[in-house]
């Protein structure tokens, strides 16, 4: 019987297995790659969802506060029969580009020297428009039962932009009534403000857009642009990404090295109590 040749009981030669290393090496490497980069993008979706959610959240809440803004319980007809007589009659709206001194003082609010955006919706609250609270009470932005002034409950909700517990931005409420000011939506990075003017020849019609520094009346302001800059709760790019560079809410690009990822948003909100008809 005629044994197995040479050849065939010789094993794998040192090359062969180097290039069988090197071809695992490759598929090993390509797997892993491919892993890591759906891992990544998996985060950086998850980040832009949270982002847009929360955005929603933020936005969707100061454009209802912004829909009751003026809002006053009309008492009866004017002298003349051509309008109703209100018991609040004055500004809908206010705003400081510098932010608020003290967000919760109980008289007026006074802009601070330097800080961000800021606005006060104030606006007749009634059981039909605010949460209650047990005492059936119509409440502030706090869910702060309102005190009546004249037999008349004025909410004066004052929404701004500053740090939380863990070091980042929030949106935050503050009340007239003198609580201190909590926080509504977590991740908000800054928040700007554009006030809608008419005039008294348009007085249904917005004419101009500016900032709460450069408004003339704010019995005339009749439209809110809001802007609210979000970033991501966790750092979620890799050095040298083209998205650690954004637009902020000037729709100016700005670059950043923390590897968060951030996104403005928009929203406007016509004040249909201060459409005259």
């Amino acid at each position: 019987m005629r044994g197995p040749s040479r050849r065939q009981v010789q094993g794998q030669t040192l090359v062969e297995l180097m290039v069988a290393l090197a071809i695992g090496l490759l598929v090993l490497g390509a797997v892993l790659g491919s892993f890591i980069a759906s891992g990544k993008t998996a985060r950086q979706q998850v980040a832009v969802a949270e982002m847009v959610e929360n955005a929603q959240l933020g936005l969707g809440l100061i454009s209802r506060e912004l829909l009751l803004a003026g809002f006053s319980v009309p008492t009866g007809l004017s002298p003349s029969g051509a309008s109703l007589t209100r018991a609040y009659a004055g500004r809908p709206v206010f705003g400081c580009k510098t932010g608020f001194e003290s967000p919760r003082t109980v008289g007026a609010v006074v802009c601070a020297a330097a800080g961000t955006d800021a606005l006060e919706v104030v606006y007749e609250a009634t059981l039909n428009n605010t949460l209650s609270t047990a005492a059936n009470l119509p409440t502030d932005c706090l869910g702060n039962g309102l005190s009546a002034v004249a037999g008349v409950r004025i909410a004066y909700n004052r929404y701004y932009v500053a740090s939380g517990s863990t070091g980042r931005g929030e949106l935050h409420c503050a009340s007239r009534q003198g609580a201190s000011g909590q926080p509504l939506v977590d991740n908000v990075q800054g928040m700007t403000l554009w006030f809608g003017e008419a005039n008294a020849a348009t007085p249904r019609a917005v004419v101009r857009y500016v900032g709460a520094h450069e408004v003339s009346d704010w019995r005339l302001v009749i439209s809110v642009r809001v802007c609210l800059l979000m970033r991501s709760s966790e750092p979620v790019l890799d050095a040298g990404e083209d998205r650690l560079s954004y637009t902020d809410c000037d729709l100016v690009q700005q670059s950043s090295s923390d590897r968060f990822l951030r996104r403005a948003f928009f929203s406007t909100t016509t004040l249909r109590n201060q459409m005259a008809f």
